[in-house]
């Protein structure tokens, strides 16, 4: 997930670490200690109303957090996020080859309104995912370079019924019978279980859609495809929840799916509220009107002196890394020496600290902690004035040389708070006298995509998936000026990692992958600053919550919600 643009998925598998919430533990709740049923209800913020109901054309994190209540994709996350467990398929199985992935969906499990799952809908699914006319936002990379057939995904003439319909019908998607869904892939991806977990993934129904479209459609229509997902009534879902209520600008709830395969959830009924502004969703959760919430930074030290909100509080990880990037097209940031210098003259802790109210934690790698590849050991960026200064002696380059450049930042609080910081301890700790160039965030997003800038920060990343694969190829030589903001040259870079990608022995995917990593380090191809760390406030009567890194924004434990409840209070 690409923070600059805010799009997820970050996805969207879970990892780091595991908080269950409240009395009753991991064991579960004792009868006698949980609410009424008509007391099992959850409200929570989901910040911004979704641009769709339909799954397979949500985008962001705020979307997600509704999809994934309403379907079920084949497979999930297990709670630690160490792999993945079954979903809607019960198993699953790889060819030899890698090539080849089969999956056998439960025989019980049933839509919304009782009608059995079948392959044929996960067929649809991702056939309407992948149908270039709708133009989804998570198809690439995640399908468009892995299912067969679906590389040319970007060059079909959507205006034509016609082509489409060749792509489509030749993609590498099947079902023999009800139970059996298959999908052929390009090449070999050991990554590919943890795709099918995003929540884009989901199964359609084709005779919902049809039906309330009033029949079939053309394949380039963009409008009919839609209407079934705009309506409560209309949207029909696999997963443990249903959409009972849609108010436009205000809300969203979700009530349990009778017929679905896992038994009835304890919460009967959740209102996802569409607040923007956060200091009044924080101002909500202290009148009881809302269950939890994330804390706005400029809150956070309100929370820690308060008796009672300090006891509700939960800081854990989100698999994200920030980092400051260098444009390696312009001199002298095209050398190794003077980026690593600017790495090295950061003190992060200090940082986190001073600007971040000691939440985000430093970070001197790619890979975030919690993740498989972190690796602590690297500390090449590590804060060293002195050898910062050696560094830039060794270029030959002078602080005369370098005042001329500016650090360029969007136009918010926390950006400007931050960067300013930055700047001073480069000012400081090399003698400089740079500036912060701020300006409003759609003039820099046209900027850092021309290259127009000397510096840009803050940037990062954040999981759609617990694989290492989901995040080398944003510096791929390839993505300059698309996610490689820097354009920065990595020599074998793109084939170290394209080699780890398609490898299905783990231990050697592991090995390069670290190659990888040690190398953007020792490169300084950006200069990695903190882990994203997420400051949430859940009430003490909201019990079994498994609180993850992956967990949509505002939304924490949202991955596991099925199993949470309240208690008696």
């Amino acid at each position: 997930m690409h923070l600059r643009s805010g799009i997820r998925a970050f996805t969207l598998a879970t990892a780091g670490i595991v908080l269950a919430t409240a009395c009753g533990g991991t064991s579960g709740p004792q009868s006698q200690d949980l609410a009424s049923p008509d007391k099992q209800v959850l409200n929570v913020n989901d910040g911004t109303e979704p641009n769709s109901y339909d799954p397979t054309q949500q985008t962001y994190t705020y979307e997600a957090g509704v999809g994934r209540e309403v379907f079920e994709t084949l497979l999930k996350s297990n709670k630690d996020g160490t792999d993945v467990q079954p979903g809607a398929a019960e198993s699953y199985k790889v060819s030899s080859d890698g090539l080849t992935y089969t999956f056998t969906l439960r025989s019980n499990a049933k839509w919304s309104d009782g009608q059995a799952v079948k392959a044929a809908d996960f067929v649809y699914g991702y056939k309407h995912l992948l149908n270039p006319a709708l133009a989804a936002g998570y198809v690439d990379p995640f399908f468009d370079s892995t299912i067969a057939g679906a590389d040319g995904y970007g060059s079909v003439d959507v205006s034509s019924a016609s082509a489409i319909d060749t792509f489509v019908s030749g993609l590498g998607l099947s079902a023999p019978d009800d139970k059996t869904f298959v999908i052929k892939l390009q090449h070999p991806a050991a990554f590919f279980k943890w795709v099918v977990t995003l929540w884009v993934a989901s199964p359609i129904r084709q005779d919902v859609v049809e039906k309330a479209a009033g029949g079939s459609f053309s394949s380039s229509d963009t409008t009919k495809p839609e209407v079934w997902a705009q309506k409560a009534e209309t949207i029909i879902g696999n997963g443990p929840f249903k959409i009972s209520e849609i108010v436009s600008k205000d809300h969203v709830t979700l009530v349990p799916n009778p017929n679905y395969w896992g038994g009835a959830p304890k919460f009967t009924k959740i209102t996802e509220w569409f607040i923007e502004d956060a200091n009044t969703a924080f101002a909500k959760y202290q009148t009881g009107d809302l269950d939890a919430m994330t804390v706005p930074l400029a809150n956070v030290d309100l929370v820690r002196n308060d008796p009672k909100l300090s006891k509700e509080a939960k800081v854990y990880p989100k698999l994200t890394t920030f980092w400051m990037t260098f444009n390696a097209k312009r001199t002298p940031f095209d050398k190794p020496d003077v980026r690593m210098a600017f790495a090295k003259s950061i003190d992060r802790d200090k940082l986190n600290k001073q600007v971040q109210h000691d939440i985000q934690q430093s970070i001197l790698s790619f890979i975030p902690k919690g993740m498989a590849g972190y690796d602590p050991s690297n500390k090449a960026q590590a804060f060293d004035a002195a050898a910062a200064k050696q560094l830039l002696q060794k270029a030959g380059v002078s602080a005369s040389d370098l005042n001329k450049f500016k650090l360029l930042t969007r136009n918010t609080t926390r950006n400007k708070t931050l960067n300013q910081f930055i700047v001073d301890q480069w000012n400081t700790n090399l003698g400089l006298n740079m500036q912060l160039e701020v300006i409003d965030s759609k003039t820099v997003t046209s900027r850092i995509r021309k290259g127009d800038f000397d510096i840009y920060g803050p940037d990062g990343w954040g999981a759609d998936y617990p694989d290492q694969q989901d995040w080398f190829d944003i510096f791929f030589k390839a993505s300059c000026h698309s996610l490689n903001w820097g354009c920065v040259d990595l020599p074998g870079y793109d084939d170290l990692v394209k080699q780890a990608d398609t490898e299905l022995d783990q231990a050697k995917r592991n090995a390069d992958y670290k190659k990888a990593q040690d190398q953007l380090i020792n490169s300084a191809a950006v200069a990695f600053i903190f882990q994203d760390y997420e400051y949430n406030l859940i009430k003490g009567y909201v019990g079994g919550l498994t609180i993850t890194a992956g967990d949509d924004q505002s939304l924490p434990g949202n991955f596991f919600w099925h199993d949470a409840y309240i208690l008696k209070h």
